[in-house]
């Protein structure tokens, strides 16, 4: 008996032995799984964000849905914002261009239908479903058997849909398919959304040079420049626990070239960025508006700065244009105050602290849109607790009194040594009343932008 009872045991033993293998294995495929696919979507996101060229963007979409998905054919499907109607604005497959010229009616079809529902569908035989409209099937000649669609979303707004057609090799698309797809589909949301801003800005671009040309609407132009240049800033104040930020922007004329940023890029990371265009006024304005897209376009977690700022260059850089910027841009760890940033020829920035306020002697790199294929390198400092990182352009140090004397960057280092233990914010504010003391009025020929962080 007591022998049976021991085999029992023994066998209820390794019974449980070989389901916590089992389990263990299963949790660990599932890991891999989960880790591939992080790494795909990752992949996916930085080809996504490598322009903002509307006919480049779209056919990197279709090509990415289409292999990711093993599919025959893909499409992005737009939405006309004024009309509500649907547009075939790319399409790949062997007659994929002839789809560009047609249109749908607002819930016409499948596609339609997601539209305006919002919810994706996996549809095993699409000839067999209610919605099906075979206007673009009939055009192509090319017949569709199964088929994901899936909205492409920002925010409440839909701005089209995404759809790949027929799986390679037959049979139906997976329900981990329709997820995958979906998951492609929020970067792409990203990815479309500063493709319209950029389109958005070149448009107001044209706009305004045309205008130019009137003399008595130049101030309906420096209104819209303005309100243009205004929505591309973040706001003036930022903190989270263990760190504050505040900023400044004076243009000196209506509109002026100088700007900053600054960025939540996930896992306790801050990208901040402050910059001056070399001209002034309108030009200035729009170049830098063009510039704020690409930072935003480009600002990535698995970039280092002077990645982000190299892109950047290749993008603005070319022959026709005689204006270039000078940037500093960093990404800060705010749990440990690990500072990483490439400065682009710009002003020397200070880290005040009990020692004083000190400028960084960092690696200088050229400015931004002189030679598109500059090389950019990295700088590194930690900051401690209780310090301030002091960014400015260089309407601060140049700021003149009566006499033409300018402000310079003894009294500014002489400022800031005063400054040691006050919030972000006091900073700026005591920084921007001693100069606006100093100038006594005087008009000044350069705009004067202003970025304090504090840390710990």
């Amino acid at each position: 008996m007591s022998l049976h009872k021991g085999r029992a045991k023994m066998s209820r033993k390794a019974w449980l032995s070989t389901a916590l293998a089992g389990a263990a294995a299963g949790a660990g495929m599932l890991l891999a799984r989960e880790r591939r696919r992080s790494s795909q979507l990752l992949a996916i996101s930085l080809r996504l964000n490598s322009t903002l060229r509307r006919g480049e963007l779209l056919q990197i979409i279709m090509e990415t849905a289409e292999e990711a998905l093993d599919a025959e054919a893909s499409s992005i499907i737009m939405v006309d914002a004024s009309t509500g109607e649907l547009y075939f604005e790319v399409a790949t497959g062997e007659r994929g261009g002839e789809v560009k010229q047609i249109r749908l009616q607002p819930g016409e079809g499948i596609a339609g239908s997601v539209a305006a529902s919002g919810q994706s569908v996996r549809i095993a035989d699409a000839a067999r479903d209610a919605r099906w409209s075979s206007r673009v099937s009939n055009r192509v000649g090319m017949p569709t058997r199964s088929m994901l669609c899936v909205p492409v979303r920002s925010g409440e707004r839909t701005l089209g849909v995404l759809q790949v057609i027929n799986r390679k090799g037959g049979g139906a698309f997976s329900q981990a398919q329709l997820r995958l797809l979906e998951d492609i589909a929020a970067p792409v949301a990203i990815a479309l959304e500063n493709m319209l801003l950029y389109e958005a800005l070149e448009q107001s671009m044209l706009q305004l040079r045309e205008t130019t040309a009137a003399k008595e609407r130049l101030e309906s132009e420096l209104k819209i420049a303005r309100e243009i240049q205004s929505s591309y800033l973040p706001g003036s104040s930022w903190r989270m626990p263990g760190v504050e930020l505040n900023a400044s922007l004076e243009p000196a004329r209506e509109v002026g070239g100088d700007f900053y940023h600054y960025q939540e890029l996930g896992d306790g990371r801050l990208l901040i960025c402050l910059g001056d265009v070399s001209d002034k006024g309108m030009p200035a304005a729009l170049f830098m508006s063009g510039l704020m897209i690409w930072i935003r376009a480009k600002a990535n977690g698995s970039l280092k700065p002077s990645q982000i700022v190299a892109h950047i260059n290749r993008e603005i850089s070319s022959e026709e244009s005689t204006m270039f910027a000078t940037m500093f841009l960093g990404i800060l760890d705010t749990a440990s105050g690990e500072l990483q940033y490439c400065d682009a020829g710009h002003c020397p920035a200070y880290v005040v602290g009990q020692q004083g306020a000190n400028a960084l002697t960092g690696h200088k790199n050229l400015p931004i849109g002189i030679f598109a294929d500059a090389d950019y390198a990295d700088n590194h400092i930690r900051l401690s607790a209780g310090e301030s990182l002091v960014l400015y352009t260089d309407g601060i140090t140049e700021a003149e009194d009566s006499a033409g004397h300018w402000f310079g960057a003894e009294r500014l280092a002489e400022q800031l040594s005063h400054s040691v233990g006050c919030s972000a914010e006091e900073i700026v504010f005591r920084l921007s009343e001693t100069i606006e003391l100093f100038a006594a009025g005087m008009p000044q020929h350069d705009d004067q932008a202003l970025m304090v962080l504090n840390y710990g």
